[in-house]
């Protein structure tokens, strides 16, 4: 989950230098009057640049949005920096509030990072909280007071010292707003972590956490000095610095870990799918290829097909090779029967005929038997009068049961094992469609092993019967296929109230269920009975 390309790494490297040359011009001005202003200008584009990458990477339009308010909020700090002490230096009042306007983004950036871990693991339709509508009001009346302290002094008081300096006192309200910046901080940190869900994502719960912990490191010695750290009279820094290595910090951390669905990789999962597929330009020019592609143009076991896509088209292989071989079967099949006796090919055909019918249906009684209860989940789904769009979604995963259910019974029928590999994409055409229900999928795939066609549908029939009990209140699923040697399958779901009584169909596997940091855990291992 951590790995990155190529170019994503140059970007970072390049960001991260970028910040130290800024930070290194910073402190260069203090030595010529001529770059005054020169490091807030600087930082300025640098967040343009960084809110620029987050606009075409992040994927979920409300944690964009959120994200890029915290961006613009950094732009807005620097813009005022640069605007109090180069632009209006010598205007008192217009310094003084500006000052003021300072505390805008302190409390802005919180809470645009608040509302931004909120919408972590939810749709893009989910309506903001209540509790988060309050936090809102709450800066709100924040921010209005620090911006007409003029009128009653509660965040500071300017203490003239003499005729050019002037101290500050800051007073009751500049703690809360101070306390308050970092309770809401803090917040978003929680519910970040408690997103985590996916076992991928948990493991690196860490990193945006010691991402930002520089900045946060900065904030503690610029307020333990009390001003900005200085070396030899030069400033080493300010606090709006240690905002934006806090912040870009904590975002890029989460987007690092896939906290954050992102819109990079696609290069990447095109090379390694397996397909034999080529992405080409509206020119023909080829762009990406699959690293199992081939050229088939000649080959007779092979059907090419072009799909046109935005800026291009997609072109792959079909394996055609086991109908040409049934249909070489057929031919030759078709020559013998020609050559022999009437009456006998006649009798031969009526006794093949009764066995295939007999065969087909006993093995079609077995699979309607089988998977009637999904059957009559579909029909009575399609038979309701509201949310058709819902219920057409809820029909096509259980038409999929359906469909791969039997699939695996037909090879059953033919031999005695089933790799496991079928039960991976058994599982995987199922995580397609629960997708559309807005359910978060991990499918990860574990050994290959040949198993008894009954654990392999048993197995199948688990999974469906979780996903069943728990299709109203689940947001995230995982499932491992051969995780261990004598486990077939782990799932993981954040339904905790799921039911954990599930019934095995076969005497040689034993279910296990418990319920750990309110995920809900299944294992499915070879040996024993039931028990919870």
């Amino acid at each position: 989950m951590l790995h990155m390309s190529r170019l994503e790494r140059n970007y970072s490297i390049a960001f991260i230098i970028a910040f130290f040359l800024i930070a290194l011009a910073n402190i260069l001005m203090h030595f010529s009057p001529y770059i005054t202003g020169l490091s807030s200008i600087l930082y300025c584009f640098f967040i343009i640049a960084w809110a620029s990458t987050v606009a075409w990477r992040i994927v979920h339009k409300k944690i964009r949005r959120n994200i890029i308010a915290v961006a613009v909020s950094l732009l807005v700090l620097f813009v005022i920096r640069f605007c109090r002490y180069d632009l209006f230096i010598n205007s008192p009042l217009i310094c003084r509030y500006l000052w003021y306007f300072y505390y805008v983004p302190y409390i802005t950036m919180p809470m645009m990072s608040l509302s931004a871990a909120y919408y972590v693991g939810k749709g893009e339709n989910a309506g903001m909280s209540p509790v988060l509508k309050a936090e809102w009001g709450i800066s709100g009346f924040l921010m209005l007071g620090a911006l007409t302290n003029d009128l009653h002094h509660f965040v500071l008081s300017l203490v003239n010292e003499n005729d050019i300096n002037t101290r500050a006192v800051y007073n009751w309200l500049y703690y809360v707003i101070l306390i308050w910046s970092l309770a809401m901080t803090i917040n978003s940190y929680i519910i970040l972590i408690k997103r985590c869900r996916l076992s991928q994502c948990r493991k690196y719960w860490y990193i945006p956490i010691v991402f930002s912990a520089i900045g946060i490191f900065f904030m503690v010695v610029f307020f333990a000095c009390g001003e900005s750290p200085t070396v030899s009279g030069v400033k080493l820094y300010n606090i709006q610095e240690a905002y934006v290595v806090l912040f870009i910090g904590l975002w890029e951390g989460c987007i690092k870990i896939g906290l954050i669905p992102s819109n990079t990789g696609y290069n990447a999962l095109f090379e390694r799918s397996g397909i034999n597929a080529v992405l080409k330009n509206a020119g023909g020019e080829e762009i990406c290829r699959s690293s199992e592609y081939s050229d088939t143009a000649d080959k007779e076991d092979y059907r090419i097909k072009t799909f046109t896509i935005k800026g291009g088209s997609v072109i792959w292989s079909e394996n055609v090779s086991a109908i040409n071989r049934i249909n070489g079967a057929i031919e030759e099949a078709t020559e013998q029967i020609e050559e022999e006796n009437v009456l006998i090919d006649e009798e031969n055909r009526v006794a093949a005929e009764k066995a295939r019918y007999e065969t087909q249906n006993r093995l079609y009684n077995n699979i309607t038997l089988h998977t009637y209860p999904q059957l009559l989940e579909i029909d009575e789904a399609l038979n309701e009068n509201d949310e058709f769009d819902h219920r057409m979604k809820i029909g096509l995963l259980l038409g999929t049961y359906v469909k791969r259910c039997s699939n695996l019974m037909l090879i059953a029928d033919n031999r005695p094992d089933i790799s496991t590999d079928e039960l991976y994409l058994s599982i995987n055409e199922s995580f397609e469609f629960m997708g559309f229900l807005g359910i978060d999928c991990e499918l990860v795939k574990g050994g290959t092993k040949l198993l008894p066609s009954d654990q392999v549908i048993a197995a199948y029939d688990v999974f469906e019967a979780v996903i069943e009990s728990s299709l109203d209140n689940v947001s995230a699923f995982s499932v491992t296929i051969m995780p261990a040697e004598n486990v077939i399958m782990s799932v993981e779901s954040d339904a905790v109230n799921l039911a954990a009584d599930i019934t095995v169909h076969s005497a040689d596997l034993k279910l296990t269920s418990y319920v750990e940091d309110d995920i809900r855990h299944f294992t499915l291992s070879i040996g024993g009975e039931d028990n919870e």
